[in-house]
């Protein structure tokens, strides 16, 4: 090659002016140029896979968790709430988290609200004429020992039961809501039991360490009919239905000191698609999407809204 001829580099696509060394450098040069182009395309492809892949699974987690239940928490209305709160504590050894107003609420050592107490004097609502909506509170204690604890209180049982895991015992509140305690996976465990050892109770014993209402049991007039809601709620592992008659099943859930409203903690609260499924049993929705309110055929609320970080009772408006 002439020093400044215009030449065609062999091995190379691209013409460049100068000696052949110079070629040959400027050839090197664009050769990593190319390969580093090359390499920052495959990247950026590879990148961009890899986000739509990141974005498509997000989308599918959320799916998968939009509207997922939590927590579901009993409300019940009673007469007197001192009463009824005594009884709570100290028959069932559960924790005031919370007061307020006329309602009051429950958990344990956790701090994370389990049942709420409703007060409702009697210039406002009365006493359940024949069968209650709620026909039983089924709660599950995380230790066993301490339902023995409980137990050496003497408390008023109307039932005692031998399982697997200890003992359980039934015992009827103030208001005349029947609820069951015990630590047992499987209730089909527990025998009568005629009475219960007595145990020695610790110092520090002040109530239950962790529970959970691991059920409701509803009387509805129509079993059929009330599944269908609590199916497209997603709510029939926490409220059993059981086939009841009575003049005062289907009353609005303000007339009577019974159970008023199923509380449902959501994960990614998505409150239209909830709206849409549920349909005609939709009774009021927040203006803000905080929460909805559906009511089932007994006129119990349901009350749907996202996940709590804190205990709380009421919305301000």
């Amino acid at each position: 090659m002439s020093e400044q001829s215009h030449q065609r580099c062999h091995r190379s696509n691209f013409y460049y002016t100068g000696s052949e060394r110079d070629c040959l450098k400027k050839m090197g040069k664009e050769r990593i140029k190319s390969n580093f182009q090359k390499s920052a395309l495959i990247c950026a492809k590879f990148l961009v896979k890899s986000q739509k892949i990141f974005y498509n699974k997000m989308s599918v987690e959320e799916v998968m968790t939009t509207n997922q239940i939590v927590r579901v928490i009993p409300v019940l209305k009673v007469n007197n709430r001192n009463v009824n709160q005594d009884f709570y504590e100290e028959t069932l050894g559960m924790k005031v988290l919370v007061e307020e107003g006329a309602l009051l609420s429950l958990g344990d050592a956790s701090n994370v609200e389990k049942i709420v107490l409703e007060e409702s004097p009697s210039m406002r609502s009365r006493k359940v004429e024949g069968p209650k909506k709620l026909k039983r509170i089924v709660v599950k204690v995380g230790e066993a020992q301490e339902i023995d604890y409980l137990l050496a209180r003497k408390p008023q049982t109307t039932a005692l039961y031998q399982g697997a895991n200890g003992r359980a015992f039934e015992v009827v509140s103030p208001q005349g809501d029947r609820i069951l305690v015990h630590a047992e996976e499987e209730l089909e465990s527990l025998e009568p039991l005629e009475e219960a050892p007595l145990v020695v109770v610790p110092d520090d014993f002040t109530g239950l360490t962790a529970f959970e209402v691991a059920f409701l049991e509803v009387n509805v007039p129509d079993p059929a009919q009330a599944k269908k809601l609590y199916e497209t709620a997603d709510l029939t592992g926490f409220v059993h239905v059981k086939e009841a008659q009575g003049e005062d099943l289907q009353l609005e859930n303000n007339v009577t000191w019974d159970l008023s409203t199923i509380k449902v903690e959501l994960a990614a609260f998505d409150v239209e698609a909830l709206r849409e499924s549920l349909g005609a049993a939709v009774e009021f929705v927040h203006r803000k999407g905080s929460f909805m309110i559906a009511k089932d055929t007994s006129r119990i609320e349901l009350w749907f809204e996202g996940k709590q970080g804190r205990v709380h009772i009421s919305y301000e408006p």
